[in-house]
């Protein structure tokens, strides 16, 4: 909802975000002692990059719900997970599963069903194109910070992947200075970049201590449905008819995605 809160671009609203969060991780990192420092610049760069791919994704996936509805930009990120099971295998040189494939196709029909009209002038249109272009980067970037995640702890990786956020997106924010020393828009910031920034990635990643992967990953996909009712009473954003029926066939695709992926993890075990 922040997208439409903040009467901003999506690349000053994310600068904004990337620089109170490194404030807020910094000062986490520098009370718990922890290093910020890698065993090579080769993986203080590969961090970096994937910093890159983080900024451009969220700016991408702000952009959506800017030029859209916060319903249809978070229905389309969440075509991610489906994604991520083509774009793994891939990324490891092994052949993607031809049910993984298939999730995928499917999880586009769902998309397909959102889209009234296949135009540059549709606001709904255009805003899954830059959510399916922010899925896919969002993809990506988890890819790649997996197999950093089993050398460095998530707190140190998000707080570079941020510093290479504000480096990526600064240059084109424009009304930063103005975001941020009005009262209401700084608070705003505050509570995006230390609550549902910090705070948010840290309870996710410690959730998966106490949950199953599978449960986690289940839990998640009810982001874009109560997202969509919080826009619904907070901004007004009656969600169309036909969002339900493509969000639907989404949310079934992800979860059955989830599924898949520990049915994998088990037979991988065996």
């Amino acid at each position: 909802m922040f997208a439409k809160l903040l009467p901003f671009s999506a690349p000053t609203i994310i600068s904004g975000r990337a620089i109170l969060g490194v404030l807020v991780l910094g000062g986490f990192l520098l009370i718990r002692g922890k290093s910020v420092f890698y065993q090579s610049q080769l993986d203080f760069w590969k961090v970096f990059g994937i910093g890159i791919l983080f900024g451009i994704h969220w700016v991408t996936y702000f952009h959506s719900i800017q030029v859209s509805t916060v319903a249809v930009g978070m229905l389309s990120l969440f075509t991610y997970p489906v994604f991520s099971s083509v774009l793994e295998p891939l990324y490891s040189g092994k052949r993607p599963r031809l049910f993984a494939v298939f999730l995928t196709v499917f999880s586009l029909f769902g998309v397909f069903l959102i889209v009234p009209e296949f135009s540059k002038e549709n606001s709904i249109f255009m805003g899954v194109v830059w959510g399916i272009s922010s899925a896919v980067l969002y993809a990506l970037r988890n890819i790649l910070t997996k197999e950093m995640h089993l050398h460095y702890p998530s707190s140190q990786i998000l707080f570079t992947q941020l510093i290479a956020t504000v480096i990526v997106v600064i240059p084109f924010s424009d009304g930063l200075f103005e975001m941020l020393s009005e009262p209401k828009y700084l608070l705003y910031q505050i509570i995006l970049a230390g609550i549902f920034t910090a705070l948010a990635h840290t309870i996710w990643i410690r959730s998966m201590s106490q949950l199953t992967v599978t449960t986690a990953g289940t839990l998640s996909t009810l982001s874009p449905i109560y997202g969509s009712l919080a826009a619904w009473f907070v901004l007004g954003e009656v969600p169309p008819e036909r969002i339900w029926l493509g969000g639907g066939v989404i949310l079934f695709t992800a979860i059955l995605e989830v599924y898949r992926k520990k049915a994998e993890m088990e037979e991988d075990l065996r």
